[in-house]
């Protein structure tokens, strides 16, 4: 009878290897929203990454990512959370945690349910709307962003962030255009991210400026949208 042949892990995207690569190197990961489970197979079949929790909410993404560890010959270095966020994760089996493919107010509030996260956790991030959101939380709780890179996956451009608990008020100060563009910087794949995210919020300060009470943030998001475009 043929033994069960290990299959090699899937390739990432451009979103999920960005997110893999913030992961550090021999520390236990916690995937949350782990869908397909493609990001924790790749880490512990490459050998960076020793162990893994894999979290969905909804069982038929985590059967698959149970189906997914099991042809890749990693699923006894997994434990499998069939629930909301990090409930179910313990403090002792995640040193890195990445949220990815939600909306930043979710990732905020799946954080803050979670107060283990402050014991030099590290952060990985990418949230798919509501950015400015998660920024503005992370800031004014205590998070410090460490670094942030954007990639271009088809006809969108994401952002994905790592950062971790200080305590402390950042360094850096938390404005409009912290809030909309984070630490991207325009040269290479930062650059589309930025020009499509500036046209966004040109198209969303045009609209609050019809609005009395949201007018003077619209003008602000304007003015900002026309200075990166034009810094580009």
């Amino acid at each position: 009878m043929e033994q069960n042949r290990i299959e090699r892990a899937p390739t990432l995207g451009a979103r999920l290897q960005k997110c893999a690569d913030f992961v550090r190197e021999g520390k236990k990961l916690a995937d949350i929203g782990t869908d397909h489970g493609y990001v924790p197979a790749c880490l512990l079949q490459s050998g960076k990454i020793p162990f893994a929790v894999a979290v969905d909410v909804h069982k038929g993404p985590l059967e698959s990512a149970m189906n997914n560890a099991s042809r890749c010959g990693v699923a006894d270095k997994m434990h499998f959370v069939c629930g909301d966020g990090l409930h179910g994760v313990l403090p002792d089996e995640a040193e890195d945690i990445v949220i990815a493919g939600m909306g930043g107010e979710l990732i905020a509030r799946l954080l803050e349910k979670c107060p283990w996260v402050k014991n030099g956790v590290n952060l990985v991030l990418q949230p798919m709307t509501k950015w400015d959101v998660l920024r503005k939380w992370l800031y004014a709780n205590g998070f410090e962003v460490k670094k942030e890179l954007a990639c271009t996956e088809g006809q969108f451009a994401y952002s994905v962030m790592q950062a971790v608990y200080t305590g402390k008020t950042p360094s850096y100060e938390c404005d409009d255009r912290y809030l909309q563009f984070g630490f991207v910087k325009p040269e290479g794949e930062g650059k589309e991210y930025i020009a499509r995210q500036a046209k966004r919020i040109f198209v969303a300060g045009s609209g609050m400026m019809k609005s009395e009470d949201k007018k003077e943030l619209g003008e602000r998001l304007v003015k900002l949208a026309q200075s990166e475009l034009d810094r580009l």
